[in-house]
């Protein structure tokens, strides 16, 4: 298996190899890096609840959600690689802004955080709604399931890194400045280099070579219609399968630190030692949508992404919290590369964009739906109803989509646009 991997890699075009680098900082930087792990404890150190930590999320959920059809388009008319490009430059400049929120004065600085997350995150949308395409214009069929599963490890890999650096490194300015790991400055200048060091990523973008080359397999279908029942029910899908991903990544932080106790540290361990397993968990999704199809191995990790809720739910206590975090992970690096090279091949060539867009959209929606939600439900009822709630909903994704796609298990790739 490892051969394998190893010759499939080598003839990776340098377009491909560039866009993993940018992907594997934004990892670092952002999704499940530093931002990740330290934002919400930033804002808890400026004074904030968990009301407003779930509304900040919310409103960028939503920032990303209302954009992600428009990045589509845009890209459509761009290109994606441009259209990228851009987004990755916005997504720059909105974090490092927003990780200067303790200058902001008080009147204002609800607003600021607010506005310059969304802006951040309609950078993230321009980037990943037209990152998918991309992806898949410039790789061959034959490489798609490896190109993307080594996207999606190179995500927790990075994140690994970047968790263990978020972990320490506000410590680390403590020490220098004097200053209790209670105040917000570490967290601050923690987030600014996380925003700083993403800048590269750019850069790799604008090296990739123009959009020229199709692969005769995905030759142009201009007369395709728009198969919107097909992706109204796969945006649907996403939107539920959300769920539990999203209260996870959201509220888990939050609930080691506000409701267990736990020190920024251990917070950072648990959360690196979760990108470390889901590395080796999303290079196998190829392996396992070959051993057991791609309908079974999608909505394999989705139902155990729902269940391992339960325990996380009803047992307080810092190591189950860590185990359910490690679990999200590694399911996580499962289920979206499969998901995402699904959804992308039932689609004909001109109407790929257009469906990573609208999965974008409801997942952006489903990610502000838990984290406002789940941000007032916590103060009104505390965190176990919220993780039972968002295993339901993930568990409710599941079974649409087995009850649609079921016959698709081990079917040959074709865009055909249509359901069952």
């Amino acid at each position: 298996m490892p051969d394998q991997y190893l010759r499939t890699i080598r003839h990776f075009n340098r377009d491909i190899c560039l866009y993993l680098f940018a992907s594997g900082l934004v990892g670092f930087c952002l999704f499940s890096g530093i931002y990740s792990l330290l934002f919400n404890l930033y804002l808890l150190r400026l004074g904030y609840g968990p009301a407003f930590v779930g509304q900040v999320n919310a409103v960028g959920g939503l920032a990303f959600a209302l954009s992600s059809l428009p990045s589509s388009f845009l890209g459509s008319r761009w290109g994606n690689r441009r259209t990228m490009i851009l987004g990755l430059g916005l997504a720059v400049v909105g974090h490092a802004l927003l990780s200067q929120a303790e200058f902001v004065p008080d009147i204002h600085q609800q607003n600021f955080i607010l506005s310059m997350n969304s802006l951040g995150l309609l950078g993230i949308s321009l980037y990943i709604v037209n990152g998918y395409p991309y992806l898949m214009r410039v790789s061959s069929a034959a490489q798609r399931h490896h190109v993307f599963s080594l996207q999606a490890a190179l995500f927790p890999l990075a994140g690994f890194a970047g968790s263990l650096v978020g972990g320490f490194l506000p410590g680390g300015f403590a020490g220098l400045l004097q200053l209790s790991l209670d105040h917000p400055t570490p967290y601050r200048h923690t987030l600014l280099v996380a925003s700083l060091l993403l800048t590269p990523g750019v850069f790799a973008l604008v090296a990739t070579g123009q959009e020229t080359r199709e692969h005769h397999e995905d030759a142009p279908t201009d007369a395709s219609p728009l198969p919107l029942r097909l992706i109204l029910v796969l945006s649907f899908i996403a939107f539920l399968y959300t769920a539990s991903e999203g209260a996870v990544r959201t509220f888990l932080n939050v609930y080691l630190d506000d409701a267990l106790n736990a020190s920024t540290a251990l917070i950072g361990t648990l959360a690196a030692s979760g990108q470390l397993l889901a590395t080796p968990a999303a290079l196998m999704m190829p392996f396992l949508v070959r051993r057991f199809g791609r309908t079974r191995t999608f909505n394999g990790a989705v139902l155990c992404s729902a269940l391992i809720l339960v325990p996380l739910a009803l047992i307080p206590h810092w190591a189950i919290a860590g185990l359910c975090l490690m679990g999200t992970m590694c399911l996580a690096g499962i289920r979206r590369p499969a998901f995402t090279v699904f959804q992308q091949e039932m689609m004909p060539l001109r109407w790929r964009t257009a469906m990573a867009g609208a999965a974008a959209t409801m997942t952006g929606f489903g990610y502000a739906g838990i984290s406002l939600g789940g941000g007032y439900m916590i103060e009104a009822v505390g965190y176990r109803a919220l993780f039972l709630v968002a295993g339901c909903l993930t568990a409710s994704g599941a079974a649409i989509f087995w009850l649609c796609f079921r016959h698709h298990n081990n079917r040959a790739s074709e865009p055909n646009g249509s359901l069952p």
